[in-house]
């Protein structure tokens, strides 16, 4: 079982990605991660602030810029 950093805090979908927000050393680490085949691999797929809702902004921005929703 993952406990302290590793610890994933929240899941969420965005854009046919799932976002994994962690607690991170530095702040908040949140995962970009592809949930079909038909979406691009990120070529960086985690973004790290020092607050949790401008790390989730920041992949949410990342996400947006290969989506052609």
């Amino acid at each position: 079982m993952f406990t302290g950093e590793n610890a994933v805090q929240s899941k969420l979908l965005y854009r046919g990605y799932r976002l994994e927000v962690r607690r991170a050393p530095s702040g908040w680490r949140v995962g970009i991660y592809p949930r079909s085949v038909d979406l691009p691999i990120l070529s960086r797929c985690e973004v790290i602030a020092v607050d949790q809702h401008e790390a989730l902004m920041m992949a949410k921005h990342r996400v947006d810029g290969v989506s052609s929703y």
